[in-house]
């Protein structure tokens, strides 16, 4: 019960929060934390399709950038974002708190005006702001559809729908409540020079290491393939050791066969081809089936492919591979590994493709040689190279050709046409 009237806040200019002040490269700094209902009430939205200008301190927003952000934050409760860093003139009041000085740190109470939308600006994190700001759109908007499904519900009158209404409108109200309580750290540098603010930016991103696809393979645990990566990374035969856990290129003298990245796309192409996992599939697959799936792939291609056996034995190096054999490139051992989905899915055996693996094994070797009659070169995914070329182009329409190829070749087993070119057509080479 409350002692008394509440105090009307409507008339203060200001909103209070708690917040600390310091200075970073001779600049003032406020920082300071907000709910996602504070954020998109004092950060303005930032617009994609608003045209860019010589006062601009931002890069033009890529929207759908912005929208699988708002996306991943309405949809994973544990979901995570870095401060955001926006810029403002000196619109705001600090008031320390007494003994809360630690000569370089002050903490106290910063004064936000309520209409600091038109002042403050973002340095970086436009695309974090906006995906707030459509996820917050995003459950009001679904907090009337299911307000308005609700009413109808009980218009008819049947209770398994009202209470099915009930379950869903409470289900989006507990998501929005625990949003507006979670918090973004948000840090303000006193700014009034948008070439300051420029300057700041370009420091940013210059400074900052993205993550590799390696990285990212290994890590996000709530992916299917991550899981099943880490399962086989220390015990499949053929990968142990040799795959790059940081980097995405393996090429050349590389200690490694394959890059994690790699691995994870290997298993994919296992699971779906040259599609993608959908978010239902996601929640289908199990990591342990497609783990030993992968195991039973790679043992297969040992049997097959003797330089990978020779590889297993230490007989010889990834390098030595990628040298004399074409299946030594990530690009082939990714086609294979879609050429097995596709095999399978037609009802092949492992048996069946083991033994037409075998069969245009011998086929395999490095390089190719620009040549109107050799039969890699043919399907025009290789590079027309003097020396020739020991793997193909990556983009997605050859690797579409590339793994047809290899899917038509086991099909015509013994019937198979092979012509492998031993030196280049000169006419044929380029640069």
């Amino acid at each position: 019960m409350s002692e008394g009237p509440h105090i009307p806040s409507g008339y203060d200019p200001n909103e209070y929060f708690f917040a600390s002040k310091f200075r970073q490269g001779g600049r003032t700094v406020y920082a300071l934390d907000l709910s996602v209902r504070e954020l998109v009430a004092f950060l303005p939205k930032p617009d994609p399709d608003k045209p860019l200008d010589a006062s601009s301190t931002q890069r033009r927003i890529h929207l759908p950038h912005a929208k699988q952000f708002g996306q991943y934050v309405v949809e994973q409760p544990d979901w995570v974002s870095p401060a955001l860093l926006l810029r403002a003139p000196h619109i705001f009041d600090f008031e320390v708190y007494p003994g809360l000085d630690t000569g370089s740190t002050q903490f106290g109470t910063l004064a936000v005006p309520k209409d600091a939308k038109s002042e403050i600006a973002i340095v970086d994190g436009q695309h974090r702001t906006l995906g707030f700001h459509l996820a917050w759109e995003e459950l009001t908007q679904d907090l009337q559809t299911a307000r308005t499904l609700l009413a109808r519900a009980k218009e008819l009158g049947e209770k398994a729908v009202i209470g099915n209404a009930e379950r869903q409108l409470q289900k989006t109200i507990d998501r929005r409540d625990a949003l507006a309580g979670e918090r973004v750290s948000v840090q303000i540098v006193l700014v009034e020079n948008p070439e300051v603010a420029r300057r700041i930016f370009v420091d940013i991103n210059d400074n900052a290491k993205g993550i590799t696809g390696s990285v990212k393979s290994r890590f996000d645990d709530r992916k299917v393939l991550t899981r099943a990566l880490n399962a086989i990374l220390m015990s499949n035969e053929l990968i142990e050791g040799r795959v790059d856990l940081e980097q995405d290129r393996v090429s050349g003298s590389s200690k490694y066969l394959l890059g994690a990245k790699h691995v994870n796309d290997m298993m994919r192409g296992m699971q779906v081809g040259t599609g993608f996992i959908t978010k239902r599939l996601e929640k289908e697959l199990d990591h342990k089936a497609i783990a030993h799936e992968f195991t039973v792939f790679t043992d297969a291609l040992a049997r097959s492919f003797p330089p990978l056996q020779q590889l297993i034995d230490a007989a010889i190096t990834p390098a030595q591979v990628r040298e004399k054999s074409l299946i030594g490139s990530n690009v082939v051992l990714r086609a294979v590994a879609v050429a097995w989905h596709d095999l399978r899915a037609e009802g092949w055996t492992v048996d069946q493709i083991t033994d037409a693996f075998t069969a245009i094994a011998p086929n395999f070797t490095a390089p190719v040689y620009p040549s109107g009659q050799d039969s890699w070169f043919k399907t025009g995914v290789f590079p027309a190279r003097e020396a020739g070329a020991s793997s193909p182009t990556s983009r997605a329409q050859d690797f579409k050709t590339l793994t047809a190829f290899i899917v038509t070749q086991c099909k015509a087993g013994d019937d198979a046409a092979w012509y492998r070119a031993r030196t280049a057509d000169m006419s044929l080479v380029i640069g």
